[in-house]
């Protein structure tokens, strides 16, 4: 029997990737979002929306009102005025927990991530960190998910360097060593959704990657051939990045931040078992990556998606 969901912060690129999978599934999904007649046109068919903002708490307590299953996705890239880590990813999560207790809801599955509360000098790590021991001493019914960088159509990182390969005829390389473990988007959305009801998951927490790490360096070596196209790949010294940032950060959307500069100069790859097997098995990126990334592709990219969860999930490959 189907669950009674509420994704909050579900109108992004990965609530959508969980939303569907949740429909399939058979649940009664209601995402939570601080703008949902903007997310209106991007969510599928049989999922209610709602507002809500975490940040001051408006509409929380109704959005998580009657439900069954709560998961928590807020999370932000970068701060802008009010919307900064603290009120998001600490007061907000207290705020969702708060919530969760007074409506008597079964489960909370919150989205954190690799790292969370193990880089130093990083607010977004400190945040993230603090916001697991939040959900940790809840006294809920709680899984943790902590993804290295996800991708998958509609992500903002292959996009963007897309984008930066479409008008630039060089691409700056900041940390290029730094190894990272991609983790497509249905994968994490399949963690999630087979979590919902299921005992065995309970107070533990889970690090999603994909079956490979890849250097900076290498990911954009990768995104370059799938587009077929040459750039040449420049390195750029760690004070010119800093003064970059600098500058850049005041930006309404900044290339990148002090912050997630400081992130840059760390790893982002599992320790030990990449992907947990309870979950089935992690999509290679090279089979994902030419799905989507090509832009003549849209009219086969949702038989692709279907086809890769299908080869993919439990009992597949």
């Amino acid at each position: 029997m189907g669950q009674r969901l509420c994704i909050i912060g579900g109108s992004g690129f990965v609530g959508r990737a969980i939303a569907q999978q949740a429909v399939q599934a058979g649940h009664r999904v209601t995402v939570a979002c601080r703008h949902p007649v903007r997310a209106r046109g991007q969510l599928v068919d049989g999922v209610s929306l709602v507002r809500a903002d975490v940040t001051d708490g408006y509409g929380v307590d109704a959005a998580v009102a009657g439900m069954d299953v709560v998961i928590n996705l807020v999370g932000l890239l970068f701060e802008k005025g009010s919307q900064n880590f603290q009120a998001a990813h600490v007061k907000g999560t207290a705020r969702v927990i708060a919530s969760c207790k007074a409506a008597g809801v079964k489960q909370l599955l919150h989205m954190s991530a690799l790292g969370a509360g193990q880089i130093e000098g990083s607010s977004y790590a400190r945040t993230k960190g603090e916001a697991e021991q939040l959900v940790s001493a809840s006294g809920l019914n709680f899984t943790i998910f902590r993804p290295s960088i996800i991708y998958g159509a509609g992500d903002s990182f292959f996009n963007k360097f897309k984008a930066m390969s479409q008008s630039m005829p060089v691409l700056p390389v900041i940390s290029g060593e730094t190894r990272f473990q991609p983790v497509w988007v249905q994968d994490v959305a399949r963690a999630f959704i087979d979590s919902i009801g299921n005992r065995h998951v309970n107070g533990a927490t889970f690090e999603l990657g994909g079956p490979k790490s890849y250097s900076f360096r290498e990911l954009l070596e990768l995104l370059l051939k799938e587009l077929d196209i040459k750039r040449t790949l420049i390195p750029v010294p760690g004070l010119a990045a800093s003064l970059m940032a600098a500058f850049t950060q005041v930006l309404p959307t900044p290339p990148i931040t002090r912050d997630q500069l400081i992130l840059l100069g760390r790893d982002s790859v599992i320790e030990g078992e990449p992907f947990p097997a309870l979950f089935g098995q992690p999509a290679a990126l090279e089979d994902v990556l030419p799905t989507y990334i090509c832009g003549n592709c849209a009219d086969t990219k949702q038989q692709e998606w279907d086809q890769m969860r299908s080869r993919y999930r439990k009992g597949g490959v």
